[in-house]
């Protein structure tokens, strides 16, 4: 007739050993991780993408001929003077602008070409490391320089040709106002869709101005390390890129000069009606 007590621990006792039991029974300690990570690792098979690569630039360099030979051929149609819009200066810096555009968009097209050609052969030379888990990486890697630089120089010589055709076509059709402008922002409203395709469908800088922003940071590490008078050609090439910007402002308010021959005359710069 005895009597049976159970005396139960507190609750937040059993519940503390619960939880102590749980998480020991799906702890596991650092060496046992060990072997699962080196099977992920394991996972990442490095191939080797020297034929891809080499694919990737060729494809960018046929384009960029295009684009340059187009915009050498078109880069001086609007020199020559309309009688209605000699002494406009509103006009007089919509051509130039074209002028420059045009031009600007032939040297970034060219540099494209130059820099794909000589890609082309650093991956046929050897001396690179061609294997990497994906063709980005190994462009990333091993030529990161070329890789930014073709697709800075491409996208920029693009982007120019179509501003400049927008110009052209706002003084070509400037006698039905609204025709004009309705062809110069369609032009832009094309030049826009491109640049929002390329930056929604990045992989690598986060668009166009990263990647513009990296091709700088590049640029200028690649002039710097050889501006030395042993390298007169860098140096030469940085003074040349002020001296264009700095003449590029002065353009815009400078006075249209006749031949010699033309002010003898009296003619002017009324070339065609």
């Amino acid at each position: 007739g005895g009597v049976l007590v159970v005396v139960a621990p507190p609750s937040h006792l059993v519940h503390s050993r619960l939880r102590h039991r749980t998480n020991s029974a799906v702890m596991t300690l650092p060496s046992q991780r060990r072997p699962a990570m080196a099977r992920r690792h394991a996972a990442v098979v490095c191939t080797d993408y020297t034929t891809a690569a080499v694919t990737f630039f060729s494809n960018v360099r046929v384009p960029a001929t295009l684009v340059a030979a187009t915009a050498i051929k078109e880069a001086f149609v609007l020199v020559s003077v309309p009688r209605d819009l000699a002494a406009s200066q509103g006009w007089r810096i919509l051509r130039r602008c074209y002028t420059l555009l045009m031009l600007f968009s032939f040297s970034e097209e060219l540099s494209c070409v130059f820099i794909s050609t000589g890609a082309m052969m650093l991956l046929q030379s050897g001396t690179l490391d061609t294997k990497a888990p994906s063709l980005v990486a190994l462009l990333v890697r091993e030529l990161e320089y070329e890789y930014v630089s073709v697709r800075h120089h491409f996208i920029t010589g693009v982007l120019s040709l179509m501003f400049a055709q927008a110009l052209r076509a706002r003084q070509a059709l400037r006698y039905q106002p609204a025709l004009a402008r309705a062809a110069m922002f369609a032009v832009c409203s094309s030049a826009a869709s491109l640049l929002t395709y390329s930056n929604a469908r990045t992989i690598t800088y986060g668009g166009y101005a990263g990647m513009a922003l990296r091709f700088c940071v590049l640029h200028l590490r690649l002039m710097a390390s050889y501006a030395r008078l042993a390298h007169p050609l860098a140096l030469i090439g940085i003074a040349s890129s002020v001296l264009a910007l700095v003449f590029a402002i002065q353009a815009t308010h400078e006075p249209t000069h006749a031949p010699p021959e033309e002010r003898r005359l009296g003619w002017g710069l009324e070339i065609r009606d």
